[in-house]
């Protein structure tokens, strides 16, 4: 059964015909466990490469500090699977990415680690945004100012929500500057390699366009940009503020899965 069979779009063009040129910058999203997901979108990724675009390819799977044993993977490793076993790290169902690492490796593609660690995001949440973001990263993206109130408010509602509504209060501030740090890291590096056309690979809340990595590209840069979400298709009708959030959407069937909120079961939110 192909994959399309699932998707349900919602948007103006379908996956084959998307309007692109040879600098276009990709957001695309994603649910981290879902089969269906990484397989509609690994689609999209071989019928751009199909067309002759040869983007870097960026993504969240790796850590920043990676970057130069990433590099030497790629120059010297002929798989995927060689170039996981000398990079991937923890936390990540490497089968899911693979084929974008074999695809990148055929065509010679760059592949840029586009992530915080999570010592770096743990830093940042602790001790703000300076303890591993640079002065010059900082001033670039504002960072040296006080975070938009409405940006907070919807960074922490929507971490509130993924973590089932279980956090204490006293959690927000510094995962909210965790998760902002991370965005902001991903669009430096976009900013940095996509000249000649880019993808960025990422969760569907790290691409929302009001919040997320979008938000801090230039104008210039979000005129080539587009936005594309893969999110599980409930039977409900796509609301217009989610609708607003990307430029397209792919809703696949959902991914059977225990309740991740039983994980947060029997925890107060007083607790730190």
């Amino acid at each position: 059964m192909r994959r399309a069979f699932w998707a349900v779009f919602v948007g103006l063009a379908t996956a084959s015909a998307c309007v692109w040129s040879q600098n276009t910058i990709y957001l695309l999203g994603e649910v981290h466990d879902n089969p269906a997901v990484h397989s509609e979108r690994m689609g999209l990724i071989e019928n751009l490469v199909s067309k002759n675009f040869r983007p870097v390819i960026a993504m969240e799977q790796f850590d920043r500090e990676n970057q130069a044993l990433l590099n030497q993977a790629m120059s010297s490793c002929k798989t995927s699977d060689c170039v996981v076993q000398k990079v991937g790290g923890r936390g990540w169902e490497w089968h899911f990415y693979k084929p974008v690492i074999d695809i990148a490796i055929k065509h010679g593609l760059t592949l840029i680690a586009a992530n915080l660690s999570s010592k770096d995001a743990m830093s940042i949440a602790t001790h703000g945004f300076g303890s591993a973001l640079s002065a010059e990263t900082l001033h670039e993206f504002n960072l040296d100012k006080p975070l938009d109130k409405d940006l907070f408010q919807k960074q922490k509602l929507a971490i509130d929500e993924g973590h089932c509504h279980a956090l204490p209060p006293s959690a927000f501030k510094g995962m909210v500057n965790a998760q902002v740090a991370r965005d902001v890291w991903m669009a430096k590096t976009i900013r940095e390699n996509a000249a000649n056309g880019l993808i960025l690979l990422a969760g569907n809340g790290h691409v929302r366009k009001d919040i997320g990595v979008y938000r801090w590209l230039s104008s210039n840069e979000r005129g080539r940009t587009e936005v594309i979400a893969y999110t599980e298709d409930h039977g409900d009708t796509l609301k217009e503020p989610e609708a607003s959030l990307y430029d397209r959407t792919f809703r696949l069937r959902p991914f059977e899965r225990d309740d991740p909120c039983k994980a947060f079961q029997g925890k107060s939110k007083r607790q730190a």
